[in-house]
């Protein structure tokens, strides 16, 4: 694809992400704004409430004065002076004014001039009164309330509240009418009207009547009456302002409007109940509201991260291609290195099995010369071991590597495991006319608990390597001592082998842990040898936390050092002759004893579960050579059924191939396990499969298996595990 459609794709991308999230960023502000001129709404209807609920308490109060003074046969002053005793709240005034002549003039509880007794009062130039005070002075209406006018004592804009009283003519003393005005200041009455929340704190509140005149009036409205303010900033149609008179003394509601600055505003309206023809009206700037503006901060953000993300990938796209080349010569490479492996493996393979096919086509032809014959099948035996060493090699590393080899912790002897080494190496030190010593400490924990078959894998790698490096008449000195671990129910283990062998190059040692690595040198060439060895031992070592430390010089010889921290174990896993009391002997003696003692197998019954035929007559051929009675169970269900009907003696152990057809060897295990025979459930088990890892050997012993010997079968191997089941048979 070419880079300008990708760019063009990718801008088309932008562009209508950016539109989606502008009209989601509307329609959620539309949203919003429509919620919150809803609770704008809600608030008016919740002021009108305040409103009458502080009008009839005011109206209350002005009632009950005049109760007071209608049944207590008062004159004016008296009247005065009682309701001037009354007022409990600052700037509040009551006059009295008498209505004879039609005159509008009385007292007052404030002195029209501080510090003077003028207690006089006239309403004869007070507009409070549009229609004359009698129209205030229904008893029908819970409310008899003037509109807004200056009082004409104090001059402040106020609201009264009246009630007809009689009072007592001091001269004739005959009763009068008069009205009693209870005289609120507008500012008292303003301070009722508070939003009660920070997001309404530029509403202004004004009270008007039916005819649009200001009874109460906000900062923000102008004119004398709402309706020209509407109409002088709001250029309309008559009957658009017709249709504003008609929804404002209707139900509440709201409309927008532009107030005296030009700002769009939003006007609720609300009658008060309490009155003929009041009318709430709260204004507020539409911009106050939250919803009213897009928020183009969130746009700007995403714009930016749009016009980022539209330039990191034009980078990372660049970026990417490089990464392909940059992949696929790795994937090269990558390939080469597998050809490389199956090349140097296939070399390998092929190398001990053309001495194999070789060497039995020339023993078939000179099958009458027995010298010949017994020559040709050591060396094929010698090939054989060495295939089967590259093959166990090749799967350890290929596990290792891929993460699926996990340790095994078993009980051992640790005097056994060195035991073990020098036997293993005696035949190669022998061969090569070696000087061998192997220096030991006496051990004071002798029974540990690790992976016994990887720690024997690490150790024997570096002592075969060490006599198989080194020329005929050196030295090769291994050495094992044991230290205080890091706690007190763990040792250091730490395994020396040093050899004056061929040595290695400075150049070599930095990668001699890299699988197939082999010294070039004429003098490795003719040495068998996997180069898999030390790349298998340093990944065990890695893997049980180990250290592995080598030094070496050309010519004179290698050092190997490993050194590992193993957990104490308090039980032996089983116990040798010496260590049982049946015998006295010490050091090589005691290992030497016992396999002198291999030839005592003679007369044993094994049952043999085996599905391969050759595999059968192999091991069966074997175990005769020794006096070994055999019979064979071609699958683990047909042992089950043997073992069911057999009787004490008619075997001493059973040999147990593990993947078979029908039932394999773990069922057919668990199986015999569960019989009601004690004897034939107590059975010895050995398992005999080729799979040699140390979790299916773990996998064996847990379904209740005594040993296990993996094919091609080693005959010293069987010997010893048959033995080991024999004394452990007797005891």
């Amino acid at each position: 694809m070419k880079k300008s459609v990708m760019l063009l794709g990718n801008i088309v991308i932008v562009l209508v992400i950016l539109g989606l999230t502008l009209f989601d960023v509307s329609s959620e502000q539309k949203r919003i704004l429509t919620s919150q001129i809803e609770g704008f709404e809600n608030m008016t209807v919740a002021m009108e409430r305040v409103t009458t609920n502080y009008l009839l308490g005011e109206q209350q109060v002005c009632n009950s004065w005049a109760s007071y003074i209608n049944s207590n046969d008062m004159t004016a002053e008296e009247a005065i002076d009682f309701v001037r005793e009354s007022i409990a709240v600052p700037n509040v005034t009551a006059h009295i004014l008498l209505t004879g002549d039609g005159e509008l003039a009385g007292l007052s509880t404030a002195s029209r001039n501080e510090g003077t007794d003028d207690y006089t009062v006239s309403y004869d130039n007070v507009k409070a009164f549009d229609e004359g005070f009698e129209s205030l002075l229904d008893e029908d209406s819970n409310l008899n309330v003037t509109r807004a006018y200056t009082n004409p004592v104090n001059a402040i804009q106020s609201i009264g509240f009246c009630c007809s009283v009689h009072v007592r003519d001091e001269e004739t003393g005959k009763m009068q009418d008069a009205v009693l005005l209870r005289i609120v200041p507008l500012s008292l009455i303003e301070t009722k009207w508070v939003f009660p929340t920070k997001e309404y704190e530029k509403a202004e509140i004004s009270l008007i009547d039916s005819s649009g005149d200001y009874i109460v009036r906000g900062r923000s409205f102008k004119n004398s009456n709402f309706y020209e303010f509407y109409q002088s900033y709001n250029t309309s149609a008559p009957d658009v302002l017709e249709g504003v008179k008609e929804s404002v003394k209707g139900a509440p509601g709201v409309f927008e409007m532009l107030n005296s600055t030009g700002q769009r505003s939003i006007l609720s309206h609300t009658r008060v109940n309490s009155t003929d023809d009041w009318i709430i009206v709260t204004m507020i700037p539409i911009s106050e509201f939250d919803g009213a503006v897009i928020n183009w901060t969130i746009v700007g953000i995403i714009t930016i991260g749009l016009l980022f993300l539209l330039i990191f990938n034009l980078v990372i796209m660049m970026g990417f291609n490089r990464k392909l080349k940059t992949a696929v010569d790795s994937a090269d490479r990558a390939n080469r290195a597998k050809t490389d492996f199956l090349s140097t493996m296939s070399h390998d393979i092929r190398t001990p099995m053309n001495a194999i096919v070789g060497l039995t086509i020339i023993t078939e032809k000179n099958a009458d010369d027995a010298t010949a014959v017994r020559e040709n099948l050591h060396k094929i035996s010698t090939a054989s071991n060495h295939l089967l060493t590259l093959i166990n090699d090749i799967l350890d590393i290929t596990k290792v590597e891929s993460g699926k080899i996990t340790l095994n912790p078993v009980t051992f002897s640790l005097e056994e495991c060195r035991e073990n080494l020098i036997n293993i190496s005696q035949p190669m030190v022998k061969e090569k006319n070696i000087e061998f010593t192997f220096n030991t400490d006496k051990f004071e924990h002798e029974y540990l608990y690790a992976d016994q078959l990887r720690l024997n894998q690490i150790y024997i790698n570096l002592l075969s390597n060490a006599i198989k490096y080194t020329e005929a008449g050196g030295k090769v000195e291994a050495e094992m001592l044991e230290e205080p671990g890091s706690t007190d129910r763990t040792v250091r283990l730490t395994y020396t082998v040093s050899d004056t062998g061929i040595g290695m190059t400075p150049e070599f040692m930095e990668k001699m842990y890299q699988p197939f690595s082999r010294q070039i040198d004429s003098r490795v060439d003719t040495i068998q040898g996997t180069g898999l060895g030390l790349a298998i031992t340093k990944k065990m070592i890695d893997l049980m936390d180990g250290t592995i430390d080598c030094v070496s010089e050309v010519g004179k010889g290698t050092t190997f050092t490993v050194t590992l921290e193993i957990a104490i174990s308090d039980k032996p896993a089983y116990l040798t002759k010496q260590e049982a009391g049946e015998g006295e002997a010490s050091g090589d003696d005691t290992q030497t004893t016992e396999r002198d003692e291999l030839s005592g197998i003679e007369g044993m019954k094994i049952l043999v579960v085996e599905d391969n035929n050759i595999n059968w007559e192999i091991i069966s051929n074997l175990l005769q050579m020794h006096g070994v009675e055999t019979e064979r169970a071609e699958n683990g269900k047909r042992a089950v059924e043997i073992m069911t009907s057999a009787s004490k003696g008619d075997y001493d152990l059973i040999f147990m191939d593990v993947q078979m057809p029908v039932m394999n060897g773990i069922e057919a295990t668990k199986a015999i396990r569960t019989l009601d025979d004690e004897w034939a459930a107590g059975i010895p088990i050995i398992a005999m499969t080729a799979d040699a890892f140390s979790e299916n050997i773990s996998e064996c012993m847990a379904a209740g298996m005594n040993g296990h010997i993996a094919k091609p079968i080693d005959l010293k191997l069987v010997q010893k595990e048959i033995m080991k089941a024999k004394e452990g048979k007797r005891s």
